[in-house]
């Protein structure tokens, strides 16, 4: 998700979520794969990972792009969560299933269809009718690809 602030600057929801929440998002630690394919995770993966300090988390924006994400961990001879939490995008089929089953954010398939509908619907019946914005809410769904950062983890043992 993106949008546009009054300087003509764009601004995406994972940097403006974090900036609700009193966090900053470095600039460089963003990286834009080349596709929403596993193998355009594994790419993204690669230019994160080969960073000077490591990241604790990598938050992909589909289901598909961690997968790839985990591709490149195992290459590395790292595991996820232990060294690396990893996060998706729409809980796709079968991403409980991977090893380690996949923290992701659940989207309403079938509620966006619907409403998209009755959008096309109403404005086939009322062509000047005015735009209508509708938000439906996603949930996390919290599985074994997550786990606190390093930090936070050293913090609670202490």
């Amino acid at each position: 998700m993106r949008s546009r602030l009054s300087d003509g600057k764009v601004k995406f929801g994972f940097v403006g979520a974090m900036a609700g929440k009193g966090l900053t998002v470095d600039p460089s630690r963003i990286v834009f794969a080349d596709s929403y394919a596993r193998e355009g995770g594994s790419r993204a993966a690669v230019q994160l990972l080969a960073h000077k300090t490591r990241p604790t988390a990598l938050v992909a924006a589909n289901d598909l792009l961690a997968l790839g994400c985990y591709d490149v961990l195992k290459s590395m001879g790292m595991h996820c969560p232990t060294d690396l939490s990893i996060t998706g995008y729409n809980d796709m089929p079968l991403v409980d299933m991977v090893s380690p089953p996949l923290t992701t954010i659940r989207i309403q398939h079938h509620q966006i269809g619907t409403e998209a509908a009755k959008l096309l619907l109403r404005r086939f019946e009322e062509p000047l009718s005015p735009i209508v914005d509708v938000v439906l809410h996603a949930e996390l769904i919290v599985r074994g690809s997550t786990t606190p950062p390093r930090s936070a983890q050293r913090k609670r043992r202490g």
